[in-house]
């Protein structure tokens, strides 16, 4: 992928109260190397992987701090940033947004 999509994706809750969208977008061409490596993974400390996406990759210091997961895997290079600014409750979805993660990232978009 080399830009950010040009549509976003869309699920409704089942009460059709809440709705959440997402987009994907390309990681800095380094960036999956370094993850892949292990240099930066999800068991660093959020503000010490936060400050070195910062200022290696130009990411917004909120986004940064923001990782939900690396996929596949917890290892793989690609993630779940939660981008969400003033949204309550992003943390009781957390777990299942990162486990469908986890199981499109290990199968691939494409599989069946």
């Amino acid at each position: 992928m080399t830009e950010e999509s040009s549509q976003s994706a869309m699920a409704k809750s089942q009460n059709k109260h809440n709705r959440l969208t997402g987009t994907a977008c390309p990681l800095h061409e380094d960036l999956p190397d370094l993850i892949e490596s292990g240099e930066i993974d999800a068991s660093q400390d959020i503000k010490t992987r936060g400050k070195r996406l910062v200022e290696e990759f130009g990411w917004e210091k909120d986004d940064a701090t923001k990782i939900w997961c690396f996929g596949p895997e917890n290892t793989g290079p690609n993630m779940v940033v939660d981008i969400t600014k003033g949204v309550q409750y992003m943390n009781e979805i957390k777990e299942s947004m990162v486990s469908s993660f986890q199981n499109t990232a290990k199968q691939g978009v494409l599989c069946e």
